[in-house]
């Protein structure tokens, strides 16, 4: 495979030769206009190209394996300078706003905050605030009360309902159950742990050490078809961590009413997966959000940008083993995870 690169005065005339050179098997991988003194008509065009004869002795499927090569290779190359093309229109866009929006907007882009939403933003505020977004100070107040309006919160404390933790594992389903029940407690809400599914013993004696430790009852189900039985038997507020996998919480989850869900995902999950498991429990109207581990997750501003786009509220942030490491979601909040990534959470702990 070769990367053969052209200069012609005219892009349709050199498409037109490129054509008649290589036929249906060149790949235009690349084009540049303006090459010469600022022409407008002078152009590059770069194509990958495969010699026939280097395919003499090779059976339909090594040929077939090869031209699939060059066209992910070409593909690459597209995508790579398609992607360039759209940040130097996004640096050109972004000239035209005050030097506050352009910080904000680096900034969010710095810890992993969606490009074109981050645009859309520092729009949306230009247009609201106008001369004042020349000043950081107000910039900086108008961003939160931005951030504040587009992602929802949950009250996960209040509500009267049950609560079913779900997630991947290792998302911390049973730590965050913990640190829940602490938090009702703490506002005089009778509360009740219960567990389902092949729980591991160092789990399982770890909750029963802390049901005893802080007079929170704990019960263990080991039947999917009790567990409404249970939950609905008294009216308690009951914390019910589900173990097993996505189908099996799915399952369980669509047994059961007038129970809030709650999806847990490690700080670090990125936009797919969320999406992914979003799309596994959209049945619940009442689906909200807990993201675990943030002191872990450098770039966590990808987490705000999901929240903007799925629409489902956050209740809460975990940032550490200890039981009292929960952070309520808030505009301040939003504001230091797409401007300081988790460096906000270092400074904190050593204070």
């Amino acid at each position: 495979m070769n990367i053969k690169t052209y200069v012609f005065e005219d892009i349709k005339k050199g498409m037109e030769i490129l054509k008649d050179e290589y036929g249906p098997d060149a790949v235009v991988v690349d084009v540049k206009e303006n090459v010469r003194n600022g022409s407008s008509t002078w152009c590059e065009i770069s194509v990958a190209t495969e010699d026939v004869s280097q395919c003499d002795g090779y059976r339909p499927e090594e040929i077939r394996k090869r031209a699939e090569d060059i066209w992910k290779f070409s593909t690459k190359l597209i995508l790579k300078r398609i992607d360039a093309l759209e940040s130097e229109i996004i640096m050109e866009r972004l000239k035209s706003y005050p030097l506050p929006l352009r910080f904000v907007y680096n900034k969010m882009i710095e810890n992993d905050f969606d490009k074109h939403l981050a645009m859309s933003i520092i729009s949306e505020l230009y247009t609201r605030i106008g001369e004042l977004a020349n000043e950081t100070i107000k910039v900086n107040f108008f961003l939160k009360e931005l951030l504040a309006e587009k992602i929802k919160t949950g009250d996960i404390i209040d509500t009267e309902d049950s609560i079913a933790l779900v997630g991947p594992a290792g998302a911390g389903k049973t730590q965050t159950a913990k640190k829940l029940a602490l938090m009702c407690v703490a506002f005089e809400k009778p509360v009740e742990i219960a567990v389902f599914g092949n729980v591991k013993d160092q789990s399982y004696n770890d909750l029963k050490c802390f049901s005893e430790n802080n007079g929170i009852p704990f019960l263990s189900i080991d039947r999917a078809d009790k567990i409404s039985t249970v939950l609905n038997n008294d009216g308690k507020k009951r914390i019910l961590d589900i173990s097993g996998g996505v189908s099996v919480q799915k399952d369980i989850v669509d047994r059961l009413e007038h129970i809030k869900c709650i999806l847990l995902l490690p700080a670090g999950t990125r936009d797919r997966k969320i999406m992914y498991y979003i799309d596994q429990f959209s049945g619940s109207n009442d689906l909200e959000l807990v993201f675990t581990k943030l002191d872990e997750e450098e770039m966590p501003g990808h987490i705000c940008h999901n929240l903007i786009l799925t629409g489902r509220p956050v209740c809460c942030f975990t940032v550490g083993p200890d039981i009292k490491d929960v952070l309520m979601p808030g505009k301040d909040m939003f504001y230091k995870i797409i401007f300081e990534g988790n460096k906000w959470i270092r400074k904190e702990e050593k204070h």
